[in-house]
């Protein structure tokens, strides 16, 4: 029987109309004012330079997770090279802006079509893979593509590439959050459409969904594409946000992974739990962030915190806070049982 995606819980929905107008409120009016008049009103998080810049960074890790989520979680295939469709869109736009002087609005519209053709070339055949197979020729695609660019000169090799400065925070942070809106967006309406439905058959089963005429490589790729897209937005609105790109800040690994982690951690196969997973473990990341044996304290801390919450919470924090705790802690115990006998 093939598993369908769970609504939102209805103690949830509840809440969401409420808490989402507040929050849409808060994150487009509050930009709006300056900084200093922010501050007199008492206004948080927003009218301070740091925290918008780490809005900014979770609003960009909400289209990473909910990008990997469509491959991952909805398909059922864990990508751990979607960081190089990142770096393809960065780099996109990083060599026609600075070497080719284009505008970079129409740069980043060929973003995600050059993360998504990549997406396309390699996806053929790599979607033939399955399981620690497939994730293990993603990775190497993901080192490899980082690589390459940091060995040719024309993208800057070694040195990276330098964009021209835009001064605008404000700009970024609703270039980002649209990218974000489009992200959640688009893994919402896949579930509600025969295509949706052809990824969670196989997720549930491969083999199953071809009996029942699901045309599984079409569909693989195609799901792949779409999440190559989304990243490479993402990784296009960076470059010039950070208006400096190398292999090092956006062909990163540890990048790929956070993404996985966030959207696990939220809720894979969810709309919403890849924007929980990336807020919440992006505002711990801020929290315990610090330099020398701090930082080494902070990643070790971060990994029990993640540990704690597979154990405690293995289908995530958005079926958790949706009143599906007593299920957690059942799964807890039965765990504990199976691993003392």
């Amino acid at each position: 029987m093939i598993a369908r995606e769970e609504r939102v819980p209805r103690s949830l929905r509840r809440f969401a109309v409420p808490i989402g107008i507040a929050l849409l409120a808060y994150v487009i009016l509050v930009p709006l004012t300056s900084t200093d008049t922010a501050q007199q009103a008492g206004l948080p998080l927003l009218a301070d330079k740091l925290w918008f810049r780490i809005a900014t960074t979770v609003a960009m890790f909400v289209v990473m997770a909910s990008a990997w989520n469509i491959i991952g979680g909805l398909t059922g295939y864990a990508s751990f090279g979607n960081v190089a469709f990142f770096g393809l869109g960065a780099y996109t736009v990083g060599v026609l802006v600075s070497s080719r002087s284009w505008p970079f609005p129409l740069a980043l519209i060929l973003a995600p079509v050059t993360a998504s053709l990549f997406a396309l070339i390699v996806g053929i055949p790599l979607l033939r893979l399955r399981g620690h197979y497939f994730a293990v020729a993603t990775l190497g695609i993901g080192v490899a593509v980082g690589e390459v660019v940091n060995n040719l000169a024309p993208l800057g090799a070694s040195t990276g590439l330098f964009l021209p400065i835009v001064r605008s925070d404000l700009l970024f942070f609703y270039l980002m959050l649209g990218a974000a809106a489009v992200a959640v967006l688009s893994t919402w309406l896949i579930l509600r459409t025969r295509f949706g439905y052809g990824l969670l058959a196989i997720r549930e089963n491969e083999e199953a969904a071809k009996i029942i005429g699901v045309n599984t490589n079409l569909y693989k790729v195609a799901a792949f594409c779409i999440a190559a897209a989304l990243t490479g937005l993402a990784g296009g609105i960076f470059a010039q946000w950070n208006s400096f790109i190398n292999q090092e800040n956006v062909f990163a690994i540890s990048d790929n992974v956070q993404m996985i982690l966030m959207a696990v951690v939220g809720g894979a196969g969810t709309v919403l739990g890849p924007v929980a997973g990336a807020i919440s473990l992006e505002l711990i990341i801020q929290t315990l962030a610090g330099g020398g044996s701090k930082a080494v304290y902070s990643q070790i801390g971060l990994g029990v915190l993640l540990a704690v919450c597979v154990i405690f919470i293995p289908r995530g924090v958005i079926d958790f806070f949706g009143g599906q705790s007593r299920l957690s802690l059942q799964y807890l115990r039965q765990t504990l049982r199976e691993t003392s006998a």
